[in-house]
């Protein structure tokens, strides 16, 4: 087993811009490279979008059915310029890219329980945004770590991600949440190789393709911390993706926060704690 604190050669690289309660447990059924299920089925929590809550206008719809499982679904259509969602609780915000093809993006509500606003905005040229449509709703989640066992834009994958399925068989004969994290965390810092091209020319706006990742076995931290997360979430281990600063060095970067034991625990599956502490690294944002 890896500790938590053992040196792995890496290179650091993240730019990112950020600017009626209920769930779905669907089964997959996994099958080895032998043609045999180790556990059979199992639940892995998938949003809904069942309508029952939703605002909508100019091309924008928020489905906010499901807020007090910790998400909020937005999507907008017929629009050719480029598109925002911010969502919002108090002085705190968290922005995203939104494609304008119909299709709801989830967005976490990280920021715990309260009066959400979510803005869609328009391109009006430039770094300018103008308002399109905007919504307010009540979020009061009984489990406040229930917003980080599901996807989300960051940490997206279904019931058919290989990362979904390489999480079950890693973890078929495994009873705890730490033995199943240590497994995990294992096999991503033993299989994944840091992309150094891909970090020398990542432009604003990467978000993680886990089905891409999976393939290659290769990417950069924000890749690393994504795939970690999802392989967790699908053991319905509550898991963060972290956005922050590490020191000295001053760089961008991402990691994770894993509820395991009771407690939140700091864990970085790309640098493998070299040369670092926990005190070194300042969260910026959360996901």
């Amino acid at each position: 087993m890896h500790k938590y604190i053992k040196l792995t050669t890496c290179i650091l690289a993240l730019i990112i811009t950020i600017g009626v309660t209920g769930c779905s447990c669907s089964k997959t059924t996994v099958i080895d490279a032998e043609g045999n299920s180790p556990s059979g089925d199992y639940n892995v929590l998938i949003p809904e979008t069942p309508g029952t809550v939703v605002y909508s206008g100019d091309g924008v719809t928020i489905d906010a059915s499901n807020v007090n499982d910790g998400y909020v679904a937005v999507k907008c259509e017929g629009k050719s310029n480029k598109i925002k969602a911010q969502v919002m609780l108090g002085d705190h915000s968290y922005n995203y890219d939104l494609a304008s093809d119909g299709v709801y993006d989830i967005y976490p509500l990280q920021m715990g329980n309260g009066t959400y606003k979510v803005r869609v905005l328009e391109n009006a040229g430039g770094t300018s945004y103008t308002p399109l449509y905007q919504a307010e709703f009540d979020v009061n989640m009984s489990d406040t770590n229930r917003v980080f066992v599901y996807p989300s834009q960051y940490v997206w994958y279904t019931n058919d991600t290989a990362a979904v399925q390489k999480s079950q068989e890693l973890c078929a004969n495994l009873s705890s949440d730490r033995a199943k994290v240590d497994a995990i965390y294992d096999w991503v810092v033993d299989n994944m190789t840091y992309d150094k091209e891909l970090a020398a020319k990542v432009e604003s706006g990467y978000i993680p393709d886990l089905e891409e990742v999976m393939k290659s076995k290769k990417g950069i931290c924000f890749d690393y911390c994504a795939l970690f997360s999802a392989m967790l979430r699908a053991q319905g281990i509550p898991t963060k993706l972290v956005i922050g600063k590490v020191q000295p060095e001053n760089i961008t970067h991402s990691w994770s926060q894993v509820y395991v034991d009771g407690k939140w625990e700091w864990m970085d599956t790309t640098m493998d704690g070299k040369g670092h502490k926990e005190s070194d690294y300042t969260m910026e944002k959360e996901y």
